[in-house]
């Protein structure tokens, strides 16, 4: 998942008619999903309206292997 906040109009997604919704937990967060496939392409920011986190395995162009990753332990939250 990105670490950037990408505004409003900034990204283009695609297969927007495939994309499902889920919320868990506080219910503030909107955590989106294709339909058919299961991949979590993004989600929006609390705090940040409108703006959004990206997997990046989702981005035309992007390779993972290149980029700088930060692990994250989730169980330590």
């Amino acid at each position: 998942m990105s670490t950037l906040y990408y505004a409003p109009g900034s990204i283009t997604v695609e297969g927007t008619e495939f994309l499902k919704n889920y919320r868990w937990g506080d219910n503030l967060v909107n955590h989106y999903f294709c339909g058919q496939c299961g991949i979590y392409p993004f989600h929006d920011v609390v705090g940040k309206e409108g703006h959004y986190r990206v997997n990046l395995n989702c981005v035309d162009g992007v390779d993972w292997r290149e980029l700088a990753i930060e692990w994250l332990d989730g169980r330590s939250f």
